[in-house]
């Protein structure tokens, strides 16, 4: 097995780690080939199931939040089932080991090539990252939003597609309740739906129908006919439609009920994080007021001047303003940490620190869980920095080692932030840094702890963190 770029994902971390595993199982391949003695082939053939075991956890930590996770774990979980079988096969005989290697070698590099980058491509992550892929990451966040259109008509199709591609979305279509069923399926950030209702295969009626049985990811439905019966129209909301429309349609009317549905999902969308937020009243953590009003003011800041200072980076006003926006929630998972820890007045023993750690992993599962339901791009930019916010540009940060740009650059704002905010702050652990001394740490972390162009970002509005620091004192 002969490791090539064709096999990158787009993140170093999960590269290095497939590369080390084509390394393992070559390794398993030459022992079983040349005969090797039990106790050395059972040796290598552990090293390659620790090895797997590992790489699917960290491989699983940067997958959990895209909506087909489960899938992918499954195909984790069978192919440790098959290395098991290797196993057992090897303590009997070399040639049945010989050829279940053989299968797994292939299976292995099909995986990669066709789930794996797939998988991380859909997430916006891109191989051999330039600065326009990054550019491209961000803009993923910013795509244009999907509209079904399901019409059994071809020209009415046509002239939906046309008036709506106009008005800035991108639509997908289907001739009849069946089909769109299966898109709606397939397709996770697909939340708004035009549909006639009277239709061959599977009406209208039928379609809103599964579509609420089933309890797919929110779904806001425009029903759309011909006929002006008010029993068809008391049953299309019976059943589960938001709204409703007679032809001939008026495109800049339809318009208009798309965003108030597209207003409906968000404020549903804010409501469930709210909801789950809630769930957590009884615990606590102790940065709260101003130490958040700071960091959202900080990470605004940030934001703004990538914007102007480094446009390459594909940074907008609506991304900034989001992450700004989200930021509070970065350390949620310190609710689940006991007060003993996050108010210990002395350092932290090494057991303490690796529970208090765990804050990260914590708050980023809690969003992720939400997120896989929404597909919202505030979300997914909350879970980045929340899960991410302790990684460092060298790699030796937590929960999972990322470096350099494998980094969401929501996570590295966030980052920057915290920290300032924390060393000018007082602390049950600590006094309070000055300004200075402050900045002195952040420029010396460059290329360690932090992005390089994060620290120079940062050393442009430093004035502007200073005057923020004192106005917004706790």
């Amino acid at each position: 097995m002969n490791w090539h770029d064709s096999f990158s994902v787009g993140v170093h971390l999960i590269d290095d780690q497939h590369q080390q595993l084509f390394t393992l199982i070559n390794e398993l391949i030459i022992a079983v080939n040349t005969q090797q003695q039990g106790h050395v082939l059972d040796r290598i053939l552990q090293s390659v199931l620790d090895y797997t075991e590992m790489h699917f956890k960290t491989e699983e930590e940067l997958l959990k939040i895209h909506p087909n996770f489960n899938e992918h774990h499954a195909i984790h979980e069978k192919f440790s089932a098959s290395m098991g079988r290797l196993k057992n096969d090897a303590d009997t005989t070399a040639d049945a080991a010989s050829i279940l290697l053989g299968k797994l070698s292939d299976w292995l590099q099909n995986h990669i090539l066709k789930t794996d980058i797939a998988f991380f491509s859909e997430l916006g992550y891109r191989p051999r990252e330039t600065k326009e892929d990054v550019e491209e990451r961000l803009e993923l966040l910013t795509h244009k939003v999907k509209v079904l259109v399901v019409e059994d008509s071809p020209s009415q199709r046509l002239l939906l597609r046309s008036n709506l591609e106009t008005a800035g979305f991108e639509v997908m279509e289907a001739s009849d309740g069946a089909e769109a069923l299966r898109l709606l399926e397939s397709t996770y950030d697909l939340h708004l739906m035009i549909t006639d209702i009277y239709m061959p295969i599977m009406d209208g009626h039928s379609l809103i129908k599964a579509i609420r049985d089933q309890q797919l990811p929110s779904i806001y439905i425009i029903a759309i006919t011909a006929s002006k019966d008010q029993e068809s129209l008391v049953k299309t909301f019976n059943i589960g439609a938001n709204d409703y429309l007679t032809k001939p349609i008026f495109h800049q009317e339809l318009y208009l009920r798309l965003r108030n549905g597209m207003n409906l999902l968000r404020l549903e969308s804010q409501d469930e994080l709210i909801f789950s937020m809630a769930k957590l009243a009884d615990c606590r953590s102790p940065e709260t007021g101003k130490h958040l009003d700071r960091v959202q003011n900080f990470t605004r800041l940030l934001g703004r001047q990538l914007i102007k200072s480094y446009p390459e980076l594909g940074m907008t006003e609506s991304i900034a303003a989001d992450i700004s926006r989200v930021s509070p929630l970065h350390d949620i998972g310190k609710v689940a940490i006991a007060d003993g820890i996050l108010n210990k007045p002395g350092k932290l023993t090494p057991e303490e620190f690796t529970l208090m750690k765990e804050h990260a992993k914590i708050g980023g599962d809690l969003i992720s869980a939400i997120l896989r339901k929404t597909a919202s791009r505030s979300l997914r930019l909350a879970f980045e920095l929340t899960m991410y916010h302790h990684e460092k540009w060298d790699g030796t940060g937590y929960p999972i080692g990322l470096s350099g740009q494998d980094i969401p650059i929501a996570a590295r704002i966030m980052a920057m932030a915290d920290v300032y905010d924390a060393l000018t702050s007082e602390r049950v652990y600590k006094k309070a840094f000055s300004h200075e001394e402050a900045k002195t740490i952040i420029v010396n972390s460059a290329g360690s702890h932090f992005d390089p162009i994060l620290v120079e970002t940062f050393a442009l509005v430093e004035d502007k963190f200073n005057q923020l620091r004192e106005e917004l004192r706790d």
